[in-house]
């Protein structure tokens, strides 16, 4: 009982944001589904049972006639009521469902934290729960409607049975007991089942993506990687099929077990012992036992349908905990609130500062101790797996550090209202995304407000785009990529890296942070647009990383890290006079430009 409380409490929780999204479509179906099982009470067990006994008991035409007509009326009132609820209500409903199901969604992911996005943890618990929530209201709904249906069958089939022939509801319970404990196994081997096979199904549709997104396209085709993806493909698709074989077996033989001891129970007992009333004891008239035989049918059959809505409730039960614990998450960063950041340029501080990723062994970086004086410009370098990113987003407080503080102006960052800290950065990162929007809505990351087009313009000539910009017939409301637009244009990555850049000119900062951002400009190209951001930037904070280290020689410091830590700082003649792994490294990269 405990169980089925809890299997219902948790259809509740959804049905409860089902009432929220869509309470019109949900208030007429839930009625309409009683109506229903009144309605085929009426028409069938009860109508049989007045219409031949009255003919045996001599009642009138005009009595017949009258009922039939109210019969006929009632179901000519389902009709409409089914026809408004199925093809009016419904598509609305479900608009508005998916719609703020979705928006419920998005909000609470957006407010996870960047390190969760690190675990696979993370993908296979919240993002399973998040990615499925519409499709899994969407079958609880069907479901919780199935079980309103079946159990108002239950009470009025239960009750017309009641009345005629208690004995009978015997033989029902004990068809619901079986089917009840066989159902509850099926549950669990299923749930255990899906709970084996998702990790394997996540790699399954990752192949999937690698194989009709265009990213990946020029690479499978210039290589033989997909070789190798069909064989991951093929080997998980037999862990999937081993899963399932094993669970499926077992399964099979529950059903079996179920349907034969249901269905001959049903069938064997349960009519004997009608026929045994009717001819033996000859205490039912005919006009009974038609009713009761169709009554008996109707309860059985819908006790088992009852059963069944159950398992599939408990079934979907489980997912409920799943997105139940995703929308009970509270992120660390995300959100917090707090004191104002300063809007002007100040001190940033890190003292004895180590990170360390979720589940990694090593740390990232180690014991770092740093201080970025306002208006001050910070490179940052160091070969791949340095740290550079890494520090970055400590800064940003994209992260959170393992061990140390990082302050501003003096005050521990985790003190700061999130959003207004993060207001302090403009930032553009060597993996930036270009969005399905407008150029205007993709410079301003939010919608763009006629006053702010002049801003957006001047952001993108100072970027580099000019010469592009004055190309497209659209100009700013240019859509980009075409994924939803024949209109739109797919830029170069060139062209991409300048939208981005193009964020930080129109975005009001005191400190910008650049994670390689120009990495796909040519190296004159990209010497051009560092002296601009530098002169643009000249009232505000620098902090840039860069592989190019030509481009180093505009800052007022030089960072040097090596597996996480600051093996040297100092302007490019301190660092280059010390003949140390940055002078090396940039020898290195001059031999490179004088040989080209």
């Amino acid at each position: 009982m405990k169980k089925f409380i809890y299997i219902v409490s948790n259809h509740l929780i959804m049905m409860k944001y089902f009432f929220r999204f869509a309470p019109v479509y949900f208030i007429v179906n839930f009625l309409f589904c009683i109506y229903v099982s009144f309605i085929d009470m009426l028409t069938g067990a009860y109508s049989i049972k007045y219409i031949f006994n009255g003919l045996s008991e001599g009642k009138s035409f005009k009595e017949l006639f009258t009922f039939l007509g109210f019969v006929s009326l009632a179901m000519l009132v389902r009709h409409i009521l089914g026809a408004i609820s199925a093809e009016y209500l419904s598509a609305m409903g479900w608009v508005k469902l998916t719609a703020g199901m979705k928006k419920l969604v998005f909000e609470q992911a957006r407010k996870m934290d960047l390190i969760y996005y690190e675990t696979p943890k993370f993908y296979t618990d919240f993002v399973w729960a998040a990615s499925q929530a519409d499709e899994k209201m969407g079958e609880m709904y069907n479901s919780w409607c199935v079980f309103v249906a079946r159990l108002s069958d239950l009470i009025f089939f239960g009750g017309f049975m009641i009345a005629n022939d208690v004995v009978l509801m015997l033989f029902a319970a004990v068809l619901i007991l079986i089917r009840l404990v066989l159902n509850s196994i099926i549950i669990k081997l299923r749930y255990k089942m899906h709970v084996e096979a998702k990790p394997h199904e996540r790699e399954r549709d990752y192949i999937t993506r690698v194989f009709y997104l265009a990213d990946y396209a020029k690479e499978i085709r210039l290589s033989n990687m997909h070789k190798t993806l069909f064989k991951r493909l093929k080997d998980t698709m037999s862990r999937i099929w081993e899963i399932n074989n094993k669970a499926g077996k077992k399964i099979t033989v529950l059903w079996i077990i179920v349907s034969l001891s249901t269905d001959g129970f049903l069938d064997f007992f349960i009519y004997t012992y009608l026929c045994f009333k009717t001819l033996v004891r000859k205490t039912l008239k005919f006009g009974e036992l038609a009713s009761l035989t169709g009554a008996v049918w109707n309860f059985a059959y819908r006790a088992v349908d009852f059963i069944n809505v159950l398992t599939d409730m408990g079934e979907q039960s489980l997912y409920v905990d799943n997105f139940r614990e995703f929308l009970a998450y509270r992120p660390k960063i995300e959100c917090q609130s707090g004191i104002a950041a300063p809007d002007e340029p100040t001190i940033i501080s890190m003292k004895n500062v180590s990170f360390k990723y979720e589940g990694a062994d090593k740390y990232s970086l180690k014991n770092i101790n740093l201080d970025i004086k306002p208006y001050e410009k910070v490179a940052i370098v160091g070969y791949n797996g340095a740290g550079k990113s890494t520090l970055v987003k400590l800064i940003m407080r994209l992260y959170d550090v393992t061990e140390g503080e990082i302050s501003m102006n003096g005050k521990d960052i985790r003190e700061y209202d999130t959003k207004s800290y993060r207001g302090v950065f403009g930032s553009v990162f060597q993996d930036y995304k270009v969005f399905a929007g407008t150029v205007a809505e993709n410079v301003e990351m939010n919608f763009v407000n006629d006053n702010r087009r002049t801003d957006i313009v001047n952001a993108l000539n100072q970027s580099g785009f000019e010469d592009k910009l004055a190309r497209l017939k659209r100009g700013i409301d240019t859509p980009l990529t075409r994924e939803f637009s024949d209109e739109g244009i797919n830029l170069s990555g060139g062209e991409e890296q300048k939208i981005a850049i193009a964020r930080i000119f129109a975005k009001k900062c005191s400190c910008v942070i650049l994670d390689e951002p120009s990495s796909a400009l040519d190296p004159i190209s990209e010497y051009k647009l560092n002296q601009i951001m530098m002169t643009m930037s000249e009232h505000k904070t620098v902090i840039f990383i860069s592989h190019r280290l030509s481009t180093t020689c505009m800052a007022d410091r030089i960072i040097m890290l090596e597996n996480g830590e600051i093996i040297e700082q100092g302007t490019h003649n301190e660092l280059m006079s010390m003949k140390g792994k940055y002078a090396d490294m940039f020898n290195k990269q001059a031999e490179k430009y004088h040989m080209a």
